[in-house]
């Protein structure tokens, strides 16, 4: 194998198929990174198993070949490297890469290329779906935040995708107490729905390119989805697990909605945190109606109370729509939410303390949900004025 390509090029495929490097693989060939020079481009690969990367730069190939060579060697040398051409051959009948650049030489001593695991390809006759990528990028960014991170329950820790009856592409996630739901129009008839690890698609939404189409595939077997760029491909093992049926789950109605600025709903939340930090991360959410007397009328406020420490109240604009209502969230929920709306205003919809509340776009159709339980009495014992608030000690609905 002989080619030259340029560093920053190098660099930039590195790190994407980095991103499917294990630190605790038991196979000495995951953390390898597998090269393939044809046709005037370099081919680099990755995989730990459940998770594998593939991307694609150009290059001048002299001699078409293949080999592996350690992942993180590789990477933390081309990074150190000047913005300069790098030559790379490996003698016919080794595995050894040899690299120069610029006045730099390096030999870096690969593996047999067999014993890397085979890439799948797409199914034969699958129709893709094809979407806009940084649609797809802030689809992702809006429901892994509500995933769970305890892998004992596996249809939490993946994102359920699938084409609904409307046309749309759907993902949704769940941790038992939050549900993200994100729809995205798409030209496909219905599909049934899949559950892609959210690992996998942290991982897509760092790769995805800034602009261009990204085109959504299942390997022959149907056991694996395929994200595939111009310049870059991910195959995730799908998850065997049956997804909650989250639709009974998001609220169709609701008593009270407040509509405040996404930035200032922002800023409160930063100056209440560090309170609530002491109290269990839990902040009390009022709001006050234009009839309210007790407190001032449309605003919604935000309260958290760490005892023998101290407490914040901090109150913002909004535009209300029915009686006053109280509940006691998360603040950390609130504030994950919060970083992935990018939109003027959001709407906050409530029908009691004890039952879901819900955020969503404040204009134009409800693509995303965002709905949270509720924390009850039971649940925290710091919390000054809990029984005002759940006067019934009534529990709060689960997603199951």
């Amino acid at each position: 194998m002989k080619l030259t390509c340029q560093q920053h090029a190098l660099s930039r495929g590195l790190s994407v198929v980095g991103h499917a490097i294990s630190a605790r693989s038991t196979l000495p060939i995951l953390s390898h990174i597998r090269l393939v020079a044809e046709a005037g481009q370099l081919h680099l690969s990755a995989s730990n198993g459940e998770m594998s990367i593939h991307a694609r730069i150009d290059a001048e190939v002299e001699i078409p070949g293949v080999t592996t060579v350690p992942a993180r060697l590789i990477s933390e040398y081309v990074a150190s490297l000047p913005a300069s051409p790098v030559h790379m051959t490996v003698p016919e009948g080794t595995f050894t890469c040899q690299m120069r650049c610029a006045r730099s030489q390096a030999t870096l001593r690969g593996m047999e290329p067999e014993l890397f695991p085979q890439i799948p390809g797409a199914r034969e006759g699958c129709s893709p779906i094809i979407l806009d990528a940084v649609m797809l990028k802030e689809g992702i960014d809006q429901v892994i935040i509500a995933a769970a991170e305890d892998k004992s329950r596996p249809a939490f820790a993946g994102v359920h995708m699938e084409v609904d009856h409307a046309g749309q592409l759907v993902f949704a996630a769940a941790d038992s107490i939050r549900l993200a739901v994100r729809k995205i129009p798409v030209s496909e008839e219905h599909r049934q729905g899949v559950l892609i690890p959210v690992k996998a698609l942290e991982h897509l939404s760092r790769i995805l390119p800034v602009e261009g189409a990204v085109e959504i595939l299942m390997t022959p077997n149907a056991h694996q989805i395929i994200f595939h760029t111009e310049q870059t491909d991910l195959i995730a093992q799908l998850l065997e697990a049956t997804f909650p049926n989250f639709s009974q789950v998001i609220p169709q109605q609701y008593v009270t909605r407040a509509i405040t600025k996404t930035h200032e709903m922002v800023a409160a939340i930063k100056e209440v945190a560090p309170f609530a930090r002491d109290a269990h991360n839990v902040v009390r959410v009022m709001i006050n109606g234009p009839d309210c007397r007790e407190r001032e009328p449309n605003t919604l406020m935000l309260e958290a109370t760490a005892a023998d420490i101290g407490s914040n109240v901090t109150a913002i604009s909004a535009t209300v729509l029915g009686p006053d209502q109280e509940i006691l969230l998360s603040v950390k929920h609130l504030a994950s939410v919060l970083a992935v709306m990018d939109m003027p205003e959001i709407a906050l919809e409530m029908t009691g303390p004890t039952r879901a509340a819900q955020i969503k776009p404040a204009l134009g159709p409800t693509v995303y949900h965002y709905v949270m339980m509720p924390i009850t009495p039971n649940q925290t014992r710091d919390i000054p004025r809990a029984s005002a608030a759940n006067p019934t000690n009534e529990p709060a609905v689960a997603i199951r």
